[in-house]
């Protein structure tokens, strides 16, 4: 991996991906895909989803890969035939990996499936049990054109969607009143994202998901590993440099649409996040 990449920011466009072979399937509540990719070439994840993710890595030589969360573990990971990455609903994943080829399966995994429980970040996690299920699936998934493998493979997953109920679903109800639910931290990504210029005062996002202020700041931290406020500041700034690259709005167009007071309060919050003036920016990332 050459010293000039870095994790994917959000806002600069994805590296391409060299899939060699791609299988899908529907079974049940969970969404399948089983993939292998060519990695010669720095190669973008990312995940920001409305459900969960779990990964389970089956083979291939990965040399480097880079991980961050919005909230969970971060760092150098590579993984191993075996290993399982969870990606929780509305929790910010990227990661750049390079080497020979990956070879995985990825579940999309709803919400309600897990009774709306919150559901921690993790990598490099063991699941023998998930292992050998997922390595049956993947080859069953391979020869879905044969009647017998498509019937396998549909009872292989109907017994995934239980293993995975039971093994990640929800804890004890003492320890889910503490956090937000899956469901809450969706809805209140959802309404910072879509009210980009509204308050957002902390009553009235804590209202939302029916807590008191002093629990919904805390909870809060936990879920999004940001304060309310600096997770609003991110998901305006972020806005407003998608904007800048992509559109011919004017800085203070920008910069009044995404929530800021005045232009000068932007320029300052902006070039705190990025490193340069709006318009410096803008220059820079566009041919």
């Amino acid at each position: 991996m050459t010293e000039a990449a870095q994790i994917w920011d959000g806002i600069r466009p994805r590296s391409p991906r060299d899939v060699v072979a791609r299988h899908q399937a529907q079974i049940g509540r969970l969404g399948i895909l089983a993939a292998t990719e060519n990695l010669a070439r720095p190669t973008d994840w990312a995940f920001e989803e409305d459900h969960h993710i779990i990964v389970v890595h089956l083979g291939g030589q990965v040399d480097r890969m880079d991980c961050e969360f919005s909230v969970g573990p971060s760092g150098s990971a590579l993984p191993s035939r075996g290993d399982v990455w969870v990606i929780p609903a509305a929790c910010r994943y990227a990661a750049l990996a390079q080497g020979e080829r990956a070879e995985f399966v990825e579940f999309r995994v709803p919400t309600a499936l897990l009774d709306d429980a919150p559901l921690a970040a993790r990598v490099q996690y063991r699941d023998d049990s998930l292992f050998g299920a997922t390595v049956r699936l993947a080859n069953l998934l391979r020869s879905a054109d044969d009647d017998l493998s498509t019937m396998a493979a549909r009872g292989l997953g109907v017994a995934l969607e239980w293993h995975i109920r039971r093994q990640y679903g929800p804890g004890t109800p003492r320890s889910r009143r503490r956090q937000l639910s899956a469901s809450d931290r969706i809805l209140l990504a959802d309404t910072i994202r879509g009210q980009l210029d509204a308050r957002h005062s902390l009553d009235v996002l804590a209202g939302l998901v029916g807590m008191d202020v002093r629990r919904f700041t805390a909870a809060f931290q936990q879920a999004f590993g940001l304060s309310p406020w600096q997770y609003v500041m991110r998901v305006r700034l972020d806005e407003a440099a998608r904007r800048l690259r992509n559109t011919n709005e004017s800085v203070t167009d920008v910069a009044l649409t995404t929530g800021f007071a005045t232009p000068s309060h932007f320029a300052t919050a902006f070039a705190r996040r990025f490193g340069m003036a709006p318009s410096r920016y803008r220059a820079a990332v566009r041919p």
